[in-house]
């Protein structure tokens, strides 16, 4: 049995309501071993938790990632923030196997393909000069070095940091083990193959390395100087006149930013108001990322989100606390007929993520 035979097979059997599955790694990219995987993403209509899995199915080694739609485009977006694809790659390149989606798979291969074609873009400044201090420090390390045990370790984080930079220059994906010669290969040939040429020649290698310094102005240890004041800042004062509407909303309540970028410069938190007026519900939705803190200061406002399946209610009052954590799609009602809910909503992303849902079902 080929492997997108088994792959196909694999996911009809042990994920038969799939909404599409793709299989991607070595065994499609003509790299393939005799201890290769199977690189399998699975996509679930509502699964509650991703999964990943290492098993043997009919004696195939198999790497399973069990995503819902959302979890799959968050864990892609926390491997773009390391700058490497891993998780993109394996969807943009691989085979799709099952596809009950209408076209959305195909329409997020093709999406995910662009953003690996663009690349993460240029360092910026402060990065830069981060990765030539690493890089000039580790040459003085290989330069002074007896050792000939600690000699080899550097060396190779030299090797390491010198196909980074080059990546990084060129604006390019980086990777880990295999995948970050793969990665260089693919973008400068020659040089990756004279840093495993020159892996154990400490003055070659050292050579090889300052070329890329170079390119990227050259070595940075001396005068290299990072300065951060995080302990005497200003404190910002926001009257409640102050609260800006200029912040994601949803259908059915109306909320109002007081802590964020926009108002105070804040970079890891978002703090405001909800307001829903009496009788009313908010659409469905969540909030990504963020965990969410909720105060109630007035009114009597529910909270509800399924669990096992059922809808569940968490009634509440001035005083209340609540905690919505990440990914879980609520609502917020007010079933009093008269008097306005005023919750006070703390997260801890300083964007205000809102997704607004059609129902209350993981995605």
């Amino acid at each position: 049995m080929d492997p997108v035979t088994a792959a196909r097979t694999l996911v009809e059997e042990l994920f038969p309501g799939a909404l599409y599955a793709f299989l991607g790694g070595s065994s499609v990219t003509g790299r393939r071993t005799p201890t290769s995987d199977l690189d399998v993403v699975v996509v679930i209509d509502g699964l509650a938790r991703p999964v990943k899995e290492s098993r043997r199915w009919r004696e195939w080694p198999v790497e399973l990632l069990v995503h819902s739609r959302t979890s799959l485009l968050a864990f892609v977006e926390q491997d773009v923030a390391r700058d490497r694809p891993t998780l993109m790659r394996l969807c943009a390149d691989g085979v799709l196997l099952v596809d009950r989606s209408d076209g959305q798979a195909a329409e997020l291969q093709r999406e995910l393909r662009a953003r690996l074609d663009a690349g993460p873009g240029p360092l910026p400044a402060p990065r830069l000069d981060r990765a030539r201090y690493v890089l000039s420090d580790l040459l003085d390390d290989l330069a002074g070095g007896g050792d000939p045990g600690e000699r080899a370790f550097t060396s190779w984080h030299v090797v390491e940091e010198t196909a980074r930079l080059a990546l990084s220059l060129a604006g390019r994906w980086h990777g880990d083990g295999k995948w970050l010669l793969r990665e260089l290969r693919a973008q400068d040939p020659e040089l990756a193959a004279e840093l495993l040429a020159a892996r154990d020649d400490p003055a070659r290698l050292a050579a090889a390395a300052t070329g890329v310094l170079d390119r990227a102005g050259g070595r940075l240890w001396e005068g290299h100087r990072i300065e951060a004041d995080p302990f005497h800042q200003p404190l910002r004062h926001v009257p409640s006149s102050g609260l800006s509407g200029g912040t994601a909303q949803t259908p059915g309540m109306r909320r109002l930013a007081a802590i964020s970028d926009g108002t105070t410069g804040s970079r890891r938190l978002w703090m405001g108001q909800t307001h829903v007026s009496p009788a009313t519900r908010s659409a469905d939705h969540h909030h990504g990322a963020s965990e969410t803190a909720i105060y109630v200061v007035s009114g009597t406002p529910s909270f509800v989100f399924l669990e096992d399946g059922r809808e569940r209610r968490v009634d509440t009052g001035p005083g209340d606390y609540v905690f919505v954590p990440p990914y879980v799609p609520h609502r917020e009602e007010n079933p009093d007929p008269s008097r306005e809910a005023v919750v006070v909503i703390a997260r801890s992303t300083q964007e205000a993520i809102v997704v607004n849902l059609p129902d209350l079902r993981p995605r």
